[in-house]
């Protein structure tokens, strides 16, 4: 990785620290850039707060699809069980190498940017859902409702793991999101 990449992620890294104090309010691209000992310059690729909340948005998103894919084909030849855990053991543990991630999931109210970014993550994972149907019987369309359903569920359990008040383990989520997932694109 070379300086410019450095940099880049150093500042994203700020960025991402920014919003999981503050909400993606709280982002502010010349601030990053100072927390990360960078100059202002380097932030000049974000002219706007919410320019740099939706790249934090992307990086996130897309090292965590990726997780869950590499998952997904590794056991691909799997019963459906052990797929759903292990896409579920990755995305779980992909949040949980760095908690703040998990604000991704949560906090895009109010800015339409990170609004319509967190609506086509969701799409994307309910295409997933879509594309390897278990019963010929349930289409396409019912089965992306379901990768929906199942998006909003695993986010809900991953937020109350990393909930200090909660009793849910990691686990229980990986546990209970496998078991949604199979729910979900089994039911008609």
């Amino acid at each position: 990785m070379d300086r410019a990449e450095r940099d880049r992620e150093a500042l994203l890294d700020a960025a991402l620290q920014q919003w999981a104090d503050g909400g993606w309010v709280a982002v502010d691209p010349r601030a990053a850039a100072a927390a990360a000992g960078l100059p202002a310059s380097a932030a000049e690729e974000f002219p706007t707060a919410a320019d740099l909340a939706c790249e934090v948005f992307d990086t996130v998103v897309d090292e965590r699809a990726a997780a869950m894919l590499a998952a997904a084909a590794e056991t691909a030849d799997a019963p459906p069980m052990v797929r759903f855990r292990a896409m579920t053991t990755a995305m779980v543990d992909n949040i949980g190498q760095d908690p703040r991630r998990a604000v991704v999931v949560s906090d895009a109210v109010g800015c339409p940017e990170l609004v319509a970014r967190r609506r086509s993550a969701n799409r994307g994972f309910a295409d997933v859902v879509a594309a390897r149907p278990l019963d010929p019987e349930i289409g396409p369309d019912e089965l992306r409702v379901a990768g929906h359903f199942v998006t909003g569920g695993l986010a809900e359990m991953v937020l109350a793991w990393l909930d200090p008040q909660s009793p849910v383990t990691r686990e229980q989520v990986i546990e209970q999101g496998a078991r949604l997932m199979e729910a979900c694109v089994t039911a008609r």
